[in-house]
């Protein structure tokens, strides 16, 4: 059976939403597969919301490990020049911890550091990124607003290969969809008249994630997530798709640009509709 490993830092509930899903699509056979671990850079009694995340797991029954990156992450705040010896004598303590479950592919499910060069060539990670191959770096809210900088007629998400280097590492699958049309016009019509008026930058100190068109391409970007990292999964663990350090292969044959699953995901969104 193929085996996962999942990573999360367990900050909110879209953590916990993720996870619960994941294995409730492990467990009914639609990713014919399993969760041989669950790993989370937070202790017991560090947040709420960690702990919520670490009772959810307990109670679902999955191997558990943490190992705190309270001391790792002062230094991010910090700056320090010991940073990168310090991210990879971090790394180092997590696989040691995690090689009592070995798992084919790491899925980094909200987890909020990056990984070393010496983790990513240890495990094949994936990650989620809320752009196209080739498309905006960053956090999602950069994203969308880089999207509206440049006028975007089609946005999406992608599965990449995670690497040191922050969203660069090879697309293995991704979806698209438009952002034009009857749902999009008429708030492209009004946030180019804000603009016009006041700039780019006025409107985003404004108004921020509640703009009208940011919180649209935002919300359709959302609901296509979970299908997106769901039909990834069950694509790795029915062999359709071969994870290796160069991308993704099928067929013998690498496939650089990644796999187009944007019919699979609005299929999906339209069975679950049903």
């Amino acid at each position: 059976m193929f085996t996962f490993g999942w990573f999360s830092s367990g900050r909110d509930q879209a953590a916990i939403d993720l996870f619960s899903t994941t294995l409730e699509h492990l467990r009914s056979g639609f990713i014919p597969g399993r969760l041989a671990y669950v790993f989370c850079d937070r202790d017991p009694g560090e947040t709420p919301a960690s702990d919520r995340f670490l009772e959810a797991v307990r109670d679902a029954g999955v191997p558990l490990v943490t190992h705190s990156s309270r001391d790792l992450r002062r230094l991010i705040r910090g700056r320090a020049p010991a940073l990168e010896a310090a991210r990879e004598a971090f790394d180092v303590q997590v696989m040691a911890l995690l090689a009592p479950f070995p798992a084919r592919v790491a899925v980094l499910a909200g987890y909020m550091l990056i990984i070393s060069p010496l983790l990513s060539r240890a495990f094949l990670c994936l990650n989620l990124h809320p752009a196209l191959p080739g498309g905006p770096k960053g956090a999602w809210q950069e994203v969308i607003w880089q999207l509206l900088a440049q006028e975007a007629r089609e946005t999406g998400a992608m599965m990449h290969l995670a690497t040191p280097e922050l969203d660069e590492g090879p697309p293995v699958t991704y979806f698209r969809f438009p952002l034009r049309g009857p749902e999009f016009d008429p708030l492209w019509e009004a946030f180019a008249r804000k603009k016009a008026v006041s700039g780019l930058d006025a409107v985003r100190a404004r108004e921020g994630e509640a703009e009208p068109l940011f919180a649209k391409i935002r919300a359709e970007e959302l609901r296509r997530e979970f299908p997106l990292i769901l039909l990834t999964l069950r694509s790795l663990a029915r062999g359709e798709i071969v994870l290796t350090p160069e991308g993704p292969r099928a067929a013998g044959r690498l496939v650089t640009g990644g796999f187009d699953l944007t019919d699979r995901v609005e299929r999906y969104l339209l069975e679950k509709k049903a």
